[in-house]
């Protein structure tokens, strides 16, 4: 009976977002769109009703939007696959590698005893180094998904070791931090990722002091806020195995944790100095990766690769950036952001409601358009506009802009770092949407408190 109400309520969605699409792509053009322009919308629209939904898996989801993309007028097979190019998804495989290697030989292991040593058993302790750690982690590796990489099965291997296992309250918590708080404490940095670089570039006139000053502020704050959100959501954590064995303190580094420390040093060097050889970020991780693949000097083989590397992971990052590029090239987003922002003009004589409307239109928009910087470099110059016409600082209205397109995340697969942990298995789809409706309330309320703040800075809300 079950399966069949399950099978009834995914052909539902089905039908929903085919029928979207079918709608987008026959009927005649709205005013602003192009025929290309309205199909791809509803390409996207399929797509987020059926990653929202998670009737069929994320990776067909991914495949049949890609079909859809094909069925749009103009549109041939390198203009729809042009996201698995991009920097992010070669970053994403170069992270899975170094991620893969530092769980077999034996880092992550280490990793987990010290962190079940130093939490002594309490699952409590274990979520406040976490959170505690998290900036500090930025400054050392600032990829959110190299982090994640690292992270996630250092964190499943201490669970474990304390007798948590995914169907646990504190696992939840912990991976859901990891997924949806731990990109926040990248974005207080401007190197931090792609997102704070596009935002910086666009609005203009940041140093790396500047933006910190500016951005640590709300980010911190949010990821304060988040983390004791998230624990009063998941609710009371089990008690943990009061005594964990464990090897000893001192217990020396093996050859292979010392090449795989190594290669990760090198790594990072590449990523610090990327202002001397302009390399992609996902060049270093693609290195970083080979290198720990090759025979001899490589930690994992290719076999062990193929089998940690998830292609439900690299469609729906791949997809949902093509997605991005073509609702940007086809007039799309622009006409979606539009006719969201277009009506806070109205809101002139309300600066403060002007800015939780601005809010709320963002997270909108967000949802089709999953890539973060994509999102930015979409809105920011829109947004532009809006205040301008309002009387309000464009440079306040986009930093508004930017904190919510990082810090409001309502479905798994909207960030790669969050479909990193999802894939986890520690949670679910309801238990994102919770804390991501949570996180919309904390960023209203953050981004109104941090209004005072940035003008004691020199950037009121109101233009000069």
């Amino acid at each position: 009976m079950s399966h069949a109400k399950s099978s009834a309520t995914a052909a539902i969605w089905g039908l929903l977002a085919l029928a979207g699409f079918a709608l987008a792509r026959l009927a005649p053009p709205l005013a602003g769109l192009t025929e290309l322009g309205q199909s791809v919308l509803g390409a996207a629209f399929a797509g987020t009703v059926l990653w929202v939904s998670e009737v069929i898996p994320l990776g067909l989801t991914a495949i049949i939007v890609l079909v859809l993309l094909g069925l749009c007028p103009g549109l041939r097979v390198p203009d729809i696959a042009g996201g698995f190019a991009g920097d992010v998804t070669l970053f994403l495989i170069g992270a899975v590698a170094i991620g893969a290697a530092v769980e077999t030989s034996g880092l992550a292991e280490r990793a987990a005893r010290f962190l079940t040593r130093s939490a002594r058993g309490d699952p409590r302790r274990l979520y406040m180094q976490l959170i505690a750690g998290f900036p500090l982690l930025a400054l050392l590796i600032p990829s959110a998904i190299t982090r994640n990489a690292i992270l996630i099965p250092a964190y499943r291997d201490a669970l474990a070791a304390m007798g948590l296992g995914k169907a646990t309250r504190c696992g939840r918590a912990v991976m859901l931090a990891l997924g949806m708080l731990n990109p926040l404490a990248s974005s207080a940095l401007l190197t931090g990722g792609i997102t704070s670089i596009t935002a910086a570039t666009l609005i203009g006139g940041f140093s790396w002091l500047g933006w910190f000053a500016l951005m640590s502020v709300p980010y911190y704050a949010l990821l304060a806020g988040g983390a004791v959100a998230l624990r009063l959501l998941v609710g009371r954590f089990e008690r943990g195995e009061p005594h964990v064995d464990s090897p000893p303190a001192r217990q020396p580094f093996s050859a292979t944790e010392k090449r795989t420390l190594a290669v990760l040093a090198l790594t990072a060097v590449l990523w610090f100095t990327d202002g001397v050889h302009h390399l992609s970020p996902a060049i270093p991780a693609l290195l970083g990766g080979a290198l720990l693949l090759s025979p001899g000097i490589g930690v994992i083989s290719w076999k062990t690769f193929e089998q940690r590397l998830s292609w439900g992971l690299i469609l729906t990052v791949g997809t949902s950036l093509s997605l991005a590029t073509l609702m940007a090239r086809s007039g799309a987003a622009g006409w979606l952001g539009s006719l969201l922002l277009a009506p806070l003009s109205g809101l002139a004589a309300l600066p403060h409601a002007l800015v939780v409307g601005l809010i709320l239109a963002v997270v909108i928009v967000h949802l089709a358009i999953t890539n973060l910087a994509a999102c930015v470099a979409l809105l920011l110059p829109i947004n532009a506009t809006i205040a301008a016409s309002s009387g309000l600082n464009p440079v306040v209205t986009g930093l508004v802009l930017t904190i919510t397109v990082d810090a409001v995340i309502l479905y798994p697969v909207q960030t790669a770092s969050n479909l990193m942990a999802y894939e986890s298995g520690y949670f679910d789809r309801a238990d994102v949407l919770k804390l991501g409706l949570t996180m919309l309330a904390l960023t209203m309320v953050v981004a109104l408190l941090t209004l005072p703040y940035w003008a004691l800075l020199g950037f009121p809300l109101r233009a000069a």
